[in-house]
């Protein structure tokens, strides 16, 4: 038996050339598409997460009464003149919130006060700009008294939560902001131009909030909604 030896013929440059640019064709149809479908997937997962959080601060109005603007004793807005804690940032602990949790605030147009200055957080205690200690651990002081019995009001003794399952960051690695002064009757707005728009924002993925605490409409790429307006 005679064996026939067959010679092994690579690629030419002509055919390389010729499959490279098919794979190049392909990709840029594909990729495209493919990059707007994460895109679509992205926006879809902070709306629901928006949602979420609106769903969880009706649900603590329904059983508390209030939203959860409580700052030191000052937890009774229906009486109190002013509630002033103005924002709530929704993180994933029980942790002080600091101005590096908030994203930064475009420079141009200038808002009338960015969402991360150091104003807009409790001094004394900033882990009550933590939504998580409002929502899920009822301890809206951050003096880890359960049920929250040194708030003299003793509205929080109504807390049923908590009220979210998770609170976290948003796909572009920041967190969400809530302007929860102008959610509340009579809380402290962190715009000087007298009114409150009660934004629930996500700063989008370029990391930075174009839509001011004044702003009516959304700008940039943020995401979110007025949930409610003082």
């Amino acid at each position: 038996m005679k064996r026939h030896k067959f010679g092994r013929r690579g690629f030419t440059l002509v055919e390389l050339v010729f499959v490279i640019a098919i794979i190049l064709v392909l990709a840029g149809i594909f990729l495209p598409l493919a990059l707007s479908k994460l895109q679509e997937a992205d926006q879809a997962r902070v709306s629901g997460d928006l949602q979420a959080l609106a769903a969880s601060l009706t649900t603590f109005f329904t059983d508390v009464r209030r939203f959860p603007a409580c700052n030191s004793t000052d937890c009774d807005p229906l009486n109190d003149s002013s509630n002033d804690l103005s924002i709530l940032v929704f993180k994933a602990d029980t942790s002080d919130v600091a101005t590096t949790d908030i994203p930064t605030t475009n420079a141009t147009p200038a808002c009338s006060q960015a969402w991360n200055a150091a104003a807009n957080l409790v001094t004394a205690n900033p882990d009550q700009n933590n939504a998580f200690n409002h929502l899920v651990v009822n301890n809206p002081n951050g003096d880890s008294t359960t049920d929250d019995t040194s708030v003299t009001t003793g509205d929080y003794k109504k807390f049923k939560g908590p009220y979210i399952g998770k609170v976290g960051k948003d796909p572009f690695g920041q967190f969400y902001v809530a302007h929860i002064g102008a959610i509340e009757k009579d809380g402290t707005v962190i715009n000087t131009t007298g009114t409150g728009y009660g934004w629930l924002l996500s700063a989008g993925a370029d990391a930075v909030f174009q839509t001011c605490p004044e702003s009516t409409a959304l700008a940039g790429d943020d995401r979110g909604f007025i949930f409610a307006t003082q």
